[in-house]
């Protein structure tokens, strides 16, 4: 998150948990969201999605999907 701060994103939705954090942020018409889970001890997975603010509401199922497929499995 620092670092698309610093970059220029601003952002506009972020939740942290002990196994899991999301954030989104806005920078020249994109939206970026970004989502994290702890996987097994020190691992973790990830996405990151860039796409059009005027694609929002497609992308919106997309990512709720996405985030949803994304699940610590095994070790």
């Amino acid at each position: 998150m620092l670092e698309d701060e610093k970059a220029g994103w601003k952002l506009t939705y972020r939740r942290l948990t002990s196994t899991w954090a999301s954030y989104s942020g806005i920078k020249n018409g994109e939206i970026r969201y970004v989502r994290a889970i702890r996987v097994c001890d020190d691992r973790a997975a990830l996405f990151t999605i860039n796409y059009s603010r005027s694609e929002k509401t497609p992308y919106d199922r997309i990512i709720v999907r996405m985030v949803r497929s994304l699940k610590a499995e095994g070790c």
